[in-house]
């Protein structure tokens, strides 16, 4: 599952950084979703444009044609030369719809970052104007946001996984949680001193026929570690990493 693409080479929720990440062959492209002043869904983690972008102030902020003056790949920095070898190379940000469209061949998984009440709506419409509502799988750490899509797109069968709420529920055995809203458990494997991912936890949401995917995994011994608990997926910036330890344990 290539978290933002081939993102610990190429900079991040790019074309270029998922497109490297689809030719390893990877299963599931995975991505952030916000939206834009007039309402656009783009592929974009940072509430803010500073950290990735040469531009500074909210996503929300700017229209997409707005967007579109800005370098994604300015502050990717080689870490062996220290050179910023992607400035200047025509890196866009994308909307969710060129995203879906340039990709219709495989799973991808999508988070909501805007706590907006229109965000639910404009992604569905999206997913289902690209045709791709099939091979989406949809989370946020926002619950409202993820009950708000469910309410929406019953008919469409748009997956979801876990709230941040609903994953709580799970840890703390309460009766509350209906594991028939979602699909999976996308988690961090610790959150402070709680430890989220163990492989009785991860029976445990397989008794109940739930898939856990952690993120973000860029260690080759934790990914061995969890492939041999039986994780179903993972999250990793270096998903060629990923792949040469499946294929490996694959072997064993």
């Amino acid at each position: 599952m290539a978290h933002r693409g081939r993102s610990a080479y190429t900079p991040e929720s790019s074309y270029q950084s998922f497109k490297e990440a689809y030719d390893l062959d990877v299963d599931v492209l995975e991505t952030d979703i916000r939206l834009t002043k007039d309402g656009i869904p783009v592929i974009f983690h940072d509430e803010s444009l500073d950290r990735t972008t040469n531009g500074i102030g909210s996503i929300v902020d700017y229209t997409f044609d707005e967007l579109q003056a800005y370098d994604l790949g300015y502050w990717y920095q080689d870490s062996r030369s220290g050179e910023y070898p992607y400035r200047n190379k025509d890196f866009k940000i994308l909307s969710l719809v060129e995203f879906l469209d340039k990709f219709p061949k495989i799973r991808i998984n999508l988070d909501i970052k805007n706590e907006l009440k229109e965000a639910p709506k404009n992604i569905l419409d999206a997913i289902v104007s690209s045709n791709a509502h099939d091979r989406v799988l949809l989370g946020s750490f926002h619950h409202k946001q993820v009950k708000r899509f469910r309410d929406i797109s019953e008919q469409w069968r748009v997956p979801t996984s876990a709230s941040p709420l609903e994953v709580l529920a799970f840890l703390g055995h309460f009766t509350l949680f209906s594991h028939k809203k979602f699909c999976a458990f996308q988690v961090p494997m610790k959150y402070n001193f709680l430890k989220i991912v163990t492989q009785k936890s991860i029976e445990r949401a397989h008794k109940w026929n739930l898939a856990v995917h952690p993120w973000t995994i860029n260690d080759e011994q934790e990914m061995i570690n969890l492939l041999n608990w039986g994780i179903d997926g993972i999250f990793s910036d270096d998903p060629e990493l990923l792949l040469k330890v499946w294929d490996f344990h694959k072997l064993k």
